[in-house]
């Protein structure tokens, strides 16, 4: 296809239109000199260009910038460097619009660099876009401006100052923007090629340069941070490091020296060895001379699923039961002997129910976790030595069973001896317990003497005790008031406490004797009156003692 002469013409005619209309400001600038001190006209020129470094030296920055974040302005992701993330968008301090502090903070511009223009107190701006409009990603390129806010004027005119901005584009070269007079809404460049004048009102006298780079020349190099497959054709050799983030694929089998060997029907060999030198029947492997995990090692028909109580496994954990290592399988150990290395002492804490280990204690044995605590599995003592555990049972060489209590061995017929109702005992107080009948278990008796002679005898707990419970007694008087006691309950009991008055000293006038309290919720009011009502009498007074039981039903 031919360029299209007209179209070629236009933007050239542009470019000159822009040229001519500056050299006009310029040669207009130079007349006027006869009525302007050439010293003033100097300092203006002399601006003019110190502004122009400025913006080449915030452009190439802001060049620099889009530069290294090429591909994430691309794909509307945030931009890092140097430790500062800018967030996706175009608003002031966003990766499409890096302020001056921004790229000061990145390390784009010297510290102390301002981002006010001296020359005219406008602040210089950072935009970028992504066109075609609509492109999606690598497509994209990514263009904009650098530009001062503010138009630089002639003091107090809205006109444009001519030599300052003539000073400055030919200072800045042929990226250079402006908004002329004659069109205020664009920024005209050089070549012609306008911009949308990005400062409220389209003023005219706007300067700033044009940024930004083409996806086009980044397609030719592989970037930091590039998104796209290279798709190299041929062999890649690299002499340093190689460093990958992400997954790899190998469509061949990988191979270190030969002595680090993944094949691809799955088998792997370290150090230096075959991975097909493997026993008959095991179709897959690894072969390694030595094999070091810092975590657990497992054999699994379905690791996926495996939580440790499904599937056929064996598995070696470091650091099991919380110290030492453990084995664990779902079948069976194979082994000559278990010979356990560790001791433990009875009766304190452990973590592994179910674990087997040996005793330090003064007899030999072995230990099982059991409830939480080391349990000795079969002891063999002697009645009235020590014992280490308060409740743990033993056999004496003669086969009888031991209870330890209170640090001692002793039979355990002492504390469980057998009893029958109504025959002869000899420790009166003794607790001792019928013969069970299977299925219906046994009876509490007790020993108890006989106050009025004879020897002591077993009789059933249920026939020895009531359900009143005594608490205590009062000496009391008519009109007395005496608090209610605090019965105790265990689960499912409802007690009630009982009031009983017995006389001590009184006399009545009618001869009726009514003895009684009035319940008062939490007290009792005594009452002690004759028949008629009226309060016994007696010398000094009427008196009875109030006993007090709690009655379990």
């Amino acid at each position: 296809m031919r360029p299209n002469p007209s179209r070629c013409f236009r933007s050239h005619q542009a470019g000159f239109a822009l040229l001519s209309t500056l050299f006009a400001l310029v040669i207009v600038a130079i007349l006027a000199a006869g009525q302007i001190e050439a010293q003033a006209l100097q300092r203006k020129i002399v601006t003019g260009r110190l502004q122009g470094d400025v913006l080449s030296l915030i452009k190439k920055a802001a060049n620099d910038y889009t530069m290294d974040a090429y591909a994430q302005l691309q794909l509307d992701q945030p931009a890092t460097h140097e430790g500062l993330t800018l967030a996706p968008g175009s608003t002031n301090g966003q990766s499409m619009a890096p302020t001056i502090a921004n790229l000061i903070a990145m390390k784009y511009l010297p510290p102390g660099t301002s981002a006010t223009a001296q020359i005219n107190d406008g602040t210089y701006r950072v935009r970028l876009e992504k066109i075609p409009a609509g492109c999606i990603g690598v497509a994209c390129n990514v263009t904009g401006m650098v530009y001062i806010d503010q138009p630089i004027r002639q003091p107090g005119t809205t006109e444009m100052a001519g030599v300052q901005v003539g000073s400055l584009m030919d200072t800045a070269g042929g990226d250079v923007l402006v908004a002329l007079n004659t069109n205020p809404a664009s920024m005209m460049a050089v070549n012609g090629a306008p911009l949308t004048n990005p400062v409220l009102g389209t003023p005219s006298g706007v300067v700033g340069a044009r940024i930004g780079f083409g996806s086009i020349g980044f397609g030719r190099f592989l970037v930091l941070n590039d998104p796209r497959d290279p798709n190299f054709q041929g062999n890649l050799t690299i002499a340093q490091n190689f460093n990958v983030g992400g997954t790899s694929t190998f469509t061949g089998d990988v191979n270190v020296n030969n002595c680090v060997r993944l094949q691809q029907d799955g088998r792997g060999g370290f150090n230096c060895l075959d991975p097909t030198d493997l026993p008959s029947g095991y179709s897959g492997g690894v072969r390694a001379i030595d094999v070091v995990s810092s975590g657990s090692v497992l054999a699994s028909d379905a690791p996926a699923s495996f939580t440790g109580n499904n599937t056929n496994f064996a598995q070696l954990v470091a650091g099991g039961g919380g110290v030492e290592a453990m084995v664990k399988t779902s079948g069976q150990v194979a082994g000559d002997r278990l010979a356990p290395t560790g001791a433990y002492t009875p009766g304190t804490a452990c973590s592994t129910p179910n674990a087997i280990s040996g005793s330090n204690a003064a007899f030999s044995g072995l230990v099982i976790c059991a409830g939480g605590i080391w349990t000795p599995l079969a002891t063999v003592a002697v009645v009235g030595a020590a014992c280490p555990m308060a409740g743990q049972g033993a056999m004496d060489n003669q086969g009888r069973q031991l209870f330890c209590f209170n640090g001692t061995w002793n039979f355990l017929s002492d504390f469980l001896p057998p009893a029958t109702v109504g025959a002869v005992c000899s420790v009166p107080g003794a607790i001792g317990y019928t013969v069970p009948t299977p299925g219906a278990g046994s009876a509490a008796l007790v020993c108890r003497a006989n106050p009025s002679g004879g020897p002591a005898r077993w009789f059933r707990l249920q026939d020895v005790t009531s359900s009143l419970v005594f608490v205590t007694a009062y000496e009391v008087v008519h009109g007395s008031v005496i608090a209610k006691p605090t019965c105790t309950a265990a689960a499912g009991q409802t007690p009630v406490p009982i009031p009983l008055l017995v006389p001590k000293v009184e006399s009545s006038d009618d001869g009726g004797f009514n003895r009684f309290v009035i319940d008062s919720a939490g007290s009792w009011t005594v009452q002690l009156t004759s028949g008629h009502g009226n309060a016994l009498a007696a010398n000094p007074s009427a008196s009875a003692l109030l006993q007090i039981y709690c009655y379990y039903p």
